[in-house]
């Protein structure tokens, strides 16, 4: 969360936006914040953030919800705490949260297959192409096998090595 907080300050300074305009801006996207609470945010007296919340701040301050979470800054081998528990180096996490693998062990197969992949509309054409190039492309990288799609059109399932 401090990484959020401070990416939240960083870029609210260079807009040159008082706390005040950042709270008004996300009344305007529907999410109930006043200047008093950016600034307890930002202070640290509010230690949580919702999703919503979360996705609101990088749609105002008009960044990808990832450079919220992980600074663009941070050296890839920076540790990068995801749980109380558990920590991976900065550069696993961007790669996890931008859907292009798993972290910390996790199934390579489960997470391609549950991963953005399944955002393709397979009823029109130019997104099967899409789809089709985006599943050749991770088997390249040793992400697996792609089989052909079936009768009506599916995407074809990529399997781990």
């Amino acid at each position: 969360m401090d990484t959020v907080r401070e990416r939240v300050r960083e870029l609210r300074g260079r807009a040159r936006m008082s706390a005040a305009e950042l709270a008004a801006e996300l009344e305007r996207v529907g999410v109930k914040w006043n200047r008093s609470i950016v600034a307890n945010f930002e202070g640290g007296r509010r230690p949580t953030l919702s999703v919503v919340e979360l996705l609101a701040l990088a749609r105002v301050l008009n960044v990808s919800p990832l450079n919220l979470l992980v600074s663009p800054d941070a050296p890839r081998d920076a540790a990068y705490q995801v749980t109380p528990e558990e920590t991976v180096s900065v550069g696993d996490v961007r790669r996890w949260i931008a859907a292009k693998g798993p972290i910390l062990g996790g199934s390579r197969e489960q997470f391609f297959r549950e991963s953005w992949a399944r955002s393709f509309d397979m009823s029109i054409p130019e997104e099967r192409e899409k789809a089709a190039a985006w599943a050749r492309a991770m088997a390249e990288q040793g992400y697996g096998t792609v089989t052909e799609g079936g009768e009506r059109g599916e995407s074809g399932e990529a399997t781990e090595r």
